[in-house]
């Protein structure tokens, strides 16, 4: 018998790949997970939920932003908190036009955007997993 107690999880997520010419949209974690990286706007995908709707709804909640154009560009994996929680996380590349805010400040306390040359050095997981396969 297995102790699935133990067992590690699986998070189904997405990050929102908002790109404002040669630029890309990175938000200052302030979540358990990746504080104090930066990530694109995103997160969990809730039960029955289709992930391009979530997509849409993480990046209202996080930015102010509706999502446009939106398509699905790829998956990656890896752990959020090394063998306990795993995420997958699907990237959608879209449009947001607009200027982002900050609408939860518990979360992110900032947005800026970034040229490839010069992203952060500190990337959440899943976003820096985007900018290796790419």
């Amino acid at each position: 018998m297995t102790d699935d107690l133990n067992a590690p999880v699986t998070m189904l997520g997405v990050g929102v790949v908002v790109r404002n010419g040669d630029a890309w949209l990175l938000g200052q974690r302030k979540s358990t997970w990746g504080h104090d990286t930066w990530a694109f706007p995103g997160g969990k995908v809730d039960a029955g939920e289709d992930p391009l709707a979530a997509a849409a709804r993480e990046l209202r909640e996080e930015t102010g932003l509706e999502l446009v154009e939106a398509q699905a560009a790829g998956w990656a994996s890896g752990w959020l908190e090394a063998g306990r929680v795993r995420h997958v996380t699907l990237f959608v590349e879209a449009a947001a036009p607009g200027t982002p805010v900050v609408v939860e400040p518990d979360k992110c306390a900032q947005w800026a955007w970034f040229t490839r040359d010069a992203l952060p050095a500190d990337l959440f997981e899943p976003t820096r997993l985007y900018f290796e396969t790419r």
